[in-house]
């Protein structure tokens, strides 16, 4: 019996399984090409990227005693100086929004670079970085005194919205550096905007007396009084409602003024409106300001009364006032305002001087 014929292998099995070799080879080379193509065209990594413009800086931030911000030409625009506890804006000689004053310390202790931009000196007035002495520059150049070493900064254009570009002074090389500095170059815009904070609740009395019309009084009797009392209405007269009187004590919280200037001696013979506000914690402020003038400038003076204290001492389960604190208070709020007048808002004058009539029954 002859033995069965052994099936021949397909002839294309051995071609496939080349040309699958083949194609996976080439697959291979084409993509170590393109990773290798792509290795060429990727620049390399700026090692300054990530770094400290002012390297160090942070660290030593509490040396810092003065910042100066030097404009076009070489003209000194702000100069802020740190004086014992506050800073001070020393074209004013008023103190400084020392809050403004740290976020700007804080930012520059915190600035890095984000790309290195040109180094061409011609091209700085691009970016705003050009050497202030140049009259027409667009760029501040500011200073950092107090430190070990002289630290200064050009700062240019903002950078988007959280960055800017800067120079080292004596370098060419330009940057975009994070985050954004903010740089205020007027001296009225570094000023600490509050005069008065007097909360409501602090309040026993407000005297008023206005220039054009009778003087009156709002008082409240005791710490936990509902509203204010008005005595000695007049006969026939009533309050519109039981808490009319009581906007008179909120008057004096949160006052900002919308500038400040050295206090004018009054005119002799001059009219003037006069409010006095007594707190339950022997805060006495007075304010005065002149019944005539299209502009709002009123004076303010602080002082601390010990009787006034004495007089309502907290109550049962209330925590006791510290006489030393308030005094000190008093104390800095008087060396704050004296010898400058402050211009507020047509709305704050009107309820710091405000009329008996607004709050009566026609």
């Amino acid at each position: 019996m002859a033995a069965a014929a052994t099936p021949e292998p397909a002839r294309g099995g051995g071609v496939s399984a080349r040309r699958l070799a083949i194609l996976l080879v080439l697959a291979l080379a084409v993509v170590g090409g393109a990773f290798w193509l792509s290795a060429r065209r990727t620049p390399p990594r700026d090692p300054a990227l990530g770094t400290s413009v002012l390297a160090g800086l942070a660290a030593h931030l509490d040396a810092v005693d003065a910042v100066k911000l030097i404009g076009p030409g070489e003209k000194t625009l702000v100069t802020l100086e740190r004086r014992d506890s506050h800073w001070q804006v020393a074209e004013a000689a008023y103190p400084a929004d020392a809050a403004r004053v740290r976020r700007l310390l804080l930012a520059l202790g915190d600035l890095h670079v984000i790309e290195a931009k040109t180094a061409d000196p011609a091209r700085h007035a691009a970016l705003g970085v050009e050497d202030p002495s140049d009259p027409k520059a667009q760029s501040v150049r500011l200073e950092l005194h107090g430190l070990a070493a002289p630290t200064a900064l050009i700062v240019g254009r903002a950078a988007g919205t959280q960055g800017s570009y800067v120079r080292i002074p004596g370098t060419s090389q330009a940057l975009e550096a994070r985050p954004a500095i903010d740089l205020a170059r007027s001296p009225h815009d570094w000023l600490a905007r509050g005069v008065l904070d007097i909360a409501a609740a602090r309040v026993a009395a407000v005297e008023f007396a206005r220039a054009d019309g009778a003087p009156w009084r709002a008082e409240r009797k005791s710490r936990d009084a509902a509203h204010f009392e008005v005595p000695d209405l007049p006969r026939g007269r009533e309050l519109t409602s039981a808490g009319a009187a009581d906007p008179a004590g909120n008057a004096f919280g949160n006052l900002e003024f919308d500038d400040v200037r050295p206090a004018v001696a009054p005119v002799p013979g001059e009219k003037r409106h006069r409010t006095v506000v007594r707190c339950f914690d022997g805060l006495v402020v007075t304010l005065e300001a002149p019944a005539a003038g299209t502009e709002h400038w009123l004076v303010v003076n602080a002082r601390f009364d010990p009787e006034l204290a004495a007089r309502f001492p907290a109550a049962a389960g209330q925590q006791a006032v510290d006489a030393a604190q308030v005094k000190s208070e008093a104390a800095r709020l008087a060396a704050t305002t004296s010898g400058f007048e402050y211009r507020v808002p047509a709305y704050r004058f009107d309820a710091i001087f405000r009329r008996r009539d607004e709050i009566l029954r026609h």
